[in-house]
């Protein structure tokens, strides 16, 4: 508990003085304000110094003891300032806002300051936006004890419009009341942060939508100002909330046909950009226009070919029934409106192309040859099964044949593995650590950096320690825990300070007393640090064994090798953790000479690497596919994997010995009750291994699946993909479930990922897509979030590896009720389908539903994936 300030009282001050400092210490804040009332200037002058000493007092401490000291100095600081500026600087104060002042009570310590004076510190409080949203029931006071205007900035007209209604309160009965009415009401339309409430009406109260129409059929205020205020709004709000709240006005205004056309414009400009939910009013009020004869044909252009190219369905089909009326009421009309139609052709929904397909041919019968000629033409930009329907209707110039760039475009080449560079300079060293601390680096970079902490202690520690000094200062209060950096800057202090960091006993319990499967990455890389800080401060040696020689993390044998030659030569003895390390990062192509160096060594480490790649090193584990049970949390299973423990596991120390154990997060959950490390740093334990990795990874991507989490582990899926070993089943499991991140641009890291396992020749699209099927089955994954990124996939040209991870995951898919979202995934399958040409034999599953009754896009869309597969 923070300890209560000394509030002392000078001994030169007045009677009158101290009376008033007694009570605000003593937090009596309606005594404060009567005590003042009889004091002179100068008397309050004085006691504005001792106010400011214990506001930096109270300042930190927030517990409720100081509430009340708080609002007794905000009463006081208030009533001694006798410039404006020190008054308003007192009063927007934000620790002294904090406590629960009465607004007139500060204005009662001010009142005697006269007009003016009290006008001058309204307009510099309405200044500061914050202040002015937050204080505004006492500006609002102190404006009418001026009799002055409101000033009507953004923070002033954010704070009236919440001060309007409330608990038993009605709004229109407060506007109606209110005197800055018809200031502040033309200002809503105008400040960023209003009109969200508009939306919402409460018990007994209608809301502010129907008070401001009330209002305005009274003659209060302007109707044509909220028209023209809310067109104006709706033109350019981009929040979901905001536009619903001036629609919502709009819908009590209920515009006329007349007011309508006199705002044509205004209504045409709001389609191309404005807000979905905007552009839908703006649509209806068109078709109003257009209905009444009074919306001429240059407009209706305008307006729909802005609307036929937004990516929302719902629009697009609007607009094509706006057309197909404009064009049955005056078929002479098709001539100048067909072509505009066309414009949907380009649409990617295959049900959008087809509805503007058969409203240009309903009506291609009034249009003359040239329309017909240009239909034909923009006909090649529908979906193959489209162009053969419009050739009947517009002749053989349709294209009906695929394109022959069709096909997938070459994948991008997998990211090839960086040799690491020797160990850096002292100084450049030094830049490196400053980074890496900041969590700025990669895995290898962090490990090039322990390597070169190792070999420059050996070389010139004094050289180091002055080099490494300025960023270990910055540091040097920093409590260590187990996470990627912390490993680094235990040896950082060691290096400079000679001692290790406080804590770090206490964390070495916890590592050593409590090892999982879960926990087992976090506790090698800490205890790895942990030798090298102890080795660091008695006998640097020559380097670490563990040191990677690629990027990806692993070491070639040869290398290893050489650095315990290097041990047998200078005589020093490899660290345990750090030789346990280094053999686990082996890769698995070893070459002779590698298998001959080693058989050289002499030491007990150099015969031990000699063994291991005699033995042919750590084998891969067996893999086994398992579905959470239904829980009492969760109705919705995920999918893990089991992995069987790796032969000679318990030969191994703690905590090698759990990493390479048994891993059933199903049968045996660990006692952790979490998940594993979604890391690259996780990754880099086994960089030849990730299959163990990610099995435990699953855990945690299950969970944050669960609950719409997936974007904080996507970063790791490249890491992932570009990793050494067999990419079995836990590894396709991550990417599936990386598909289904919220943000795009998570979702790309899972494309980036899956992309380097196929350019790697390690991608298995039917295994791939069966996963998919199955977790949006499961609800894990949403099925039009991971189509729209698909999408992006064929788009750049992978149609064939789209069609061939959909095509496996729609009979898993279609096997019970259809999931929500079906029909975008079985659309895109089907555009892929045609895109590559695809042929084959027929799948069941889409056989069965093509040869269902109906026209639903389910329906169609299996149809023609069918109708692709199995033509000749």
């Amino acid at each position: 508990m923070t300890d209560r300030p000394a509030y002392d009282i000078p001994d030169t001050a007045t009677p009158g003085v101290r009376a008033v400092l007694h009570a605000v210490r003593e937090g009596r804040g309606e005594d404060v304000c009567q005590l003042l009332a009889p004091l002179a200037d100068a008397e309050r002058r004085t006691c504005l110094p001792v106010l400011k000493t214990w506001r930096r007092s109270v300042r930190n401490n927030w517990g409720p003891e100081h509430l009340a000291v708080r609002t007794a100095l905000f009463y006081a600081g208030a009533g001694c300032s006798t410039g404006t500026a020190d008054a308003a600087q007192w009063i927007a104060s934000p620790d002294l806002r904090w406590g629960d002042h009465d607004t007139a009570l500060v204005v009662s310590v001010v009142a005697h300051r006269g007009p003016e004076w009290l006008a001058k510190v309204v307009h510099r409080l309405a200044e500061r936006r914050t202040v002015a949203e937050e204080e505004y029931p006492l500006i609002a006071l102190l404006a009418r004890a001026a009799g002055c205007e409101l000033p009507a900035t953004d923070g002033v007209v954010l704070g009236w419009e919440q001060s309007i209604g409330g608990w038993g309160r009605s709004i229109e009965d407060d506007l109606r009341k209110d005197p800055w009415l018809t200031v502040m009401v033309p200002r809503l339309f105008e400040v960023p942060g209003t009109g969200s409430s508009f939306q919402y009406s409460w018990p007994n109260d209608a809301g502010w939508p129907n008070a401001l129409a009330r209002l305005a059929g009274e003659g209060l205020l302007d109707r044509a100002m909220l028209l023209d205020g809310c067109l104006s709004r709706l033109l350019r709000e981009p929040r979901t909330g905001t536009v619903r709240g001036f629609l919502a006005l709009l819908t009590a205004l209920d515009p006329t046909e007349d007011e309508h056309a006199a705002r044509l414009l205004t209504w045409v400009r709001i389609l191309p950009d404005a807000h979905p939910q905007a552009a839908a009013r703006a649509q209806q009020a068109l078709a109003v226009l257009d209905e009444a004869g009074r919306l001429d044909d240059e407009h209706l252009i305008e307006a729909s070919l802005a609307a036929l190219v937004r990516p929302e369905k719902k629009i697009v089909r609007t607009q094509l029934t706006l057309l197909d009326k404009a064009i049955k009421r005056d078929r002479s009309r098709a001539d100048v409106l067909l072509p505009v139609v066309a414009e949907a052709f380009g649409q990617e929904e295959h049900s959008l192309q087809e509805r503007a397909l058969a409203l240009a041919v309903r009506h291609s019968r009034h249009a003359d040859a040239a329309v017909l000629a240009g239909l034909a033409a923009d006909s090649g930009r529908l979906a193959l099964d489209l162009r053969r329907r419009a050739a009947d209707a517009f002749g053989d110039a349709v294209p009906t044949e695929a394109p022959e760039e069709s096909g997938d475009a070459p994948l991008p080449p997998a990211p090839e593995p960086e040799r690491l560079a020797p160990p850096a300079p002292t100084a450049e060293l030094a830049e490196d650590v400053a980074a890496l601390l900041h969590g700025n680096g990669t895995p290898a970079q962090e490990e090039r950096a322990l390597n070169a902490l190792v070999v420059h202690a050996r070389a010139d520690a004094d050289g180091l320690r002055a080099a490494l000094e300025p960023v270990a200062a910055r540091h040097r209060e920093r409590v260590p825990y187990v996470n990627a950096s912390d490993g680094l800057w235990f040896v950082v202090h060691t290096a400079v300070y000679g001692l290790p960091p406080r804590n770090l006993d206490y964390i070495r319990s916890l590592v050593e007393g409590h090892q999982c499967p879960h926990q087992a990455t976090g506790s090698i890389r800490f205890l790895r640090a942990d030798e090298v800080a102890v080795r660091l401060h008695r006998d640097p040696p020559p380097g670490l064994l563990a040191t990677p020689t690629w990027s990806t993390g692993t070491i070639d044998p040869a290398d290893l090798a050489a650095r315990i030659a290097d041990y047998e030569r200078s005589g020093a003895e490899p660290g345990p953790v750090d030789l346990q390390q280094a053999l686990l990062r082996l890769d698995r192509d070893v070459s002779p000479e590698a298998h001959t160096a080693a058989g050289r060594l002499t030491s007990p480490a150099g015969r031990r690497l000699a063994s291991w790649l005699a033995s042919g090193g750590l084998p891969d584990p067996v893999l086994t596919r398992t579905a959470e049970p239904l829980r009492l949390r969760s109705p919705r299973p995920g999918v893990l994997v089991r992995t069987a423990a790796l032969p000679g596991h318990a030969e191994w120390p703690e905590p090698f010995q759990s990493l390479l154990a048994e891993h059933d997060p199903v049968g045996s959950p660990c006692r952790c009750h979490g998940g594993g490390e979604c890391s690259a740093e996780a990754l880099a334990i086994l960089p030849q291994h990730r299959e163990v990795i990610a099995g435990r990874m699953l855990v945690s991507v299950a969970i944050l699946a669960e609950y719409d989490r997936l974007d904080e582990h996507a970063p790791v899926l490249p890491a992932l993909a570009e990793s050494g070993g067999p990419a079995g089943p836990a590894t396709h499991l991550i990417m599936a479930y990386g598909l289904g991140a919220r943000r795009p641009e998570s979702q790309m890291h899972a494309v980036d990922a899956i992309l380097t396992l196929a350019a790697r020749g390690q991608l298995d699209t039917q295994r791939l897509g069966e996963d998919v099927g199955e977790l949006t089955v499961l609800r894990r994954l949403k099925a039009q979030r991971y189509a729209k990124v698909l999408r992006e996939v064929s788009r750049g040209g992978g149609h064939d590896l789209v069609w061939s991870l959909l095509s496996a995951s729609l009979p898993v898919l279609l096997r019970g009720a259809p999931p929500s979202g079906l029909a975008a995934v079985i659309t895109l399958a089907a555009d892929c389908a045609e895109l590559s040409g695809a042929k084959g034999p027929e799948i069941p599953c889409i056989t069965e539903l093509a040869s269902r009754p109906g026209s639903s896009q389910l329906v169609k869309q299996a149809r023609r994936i069918r109708d692709m597969i199995t033509a000749p």
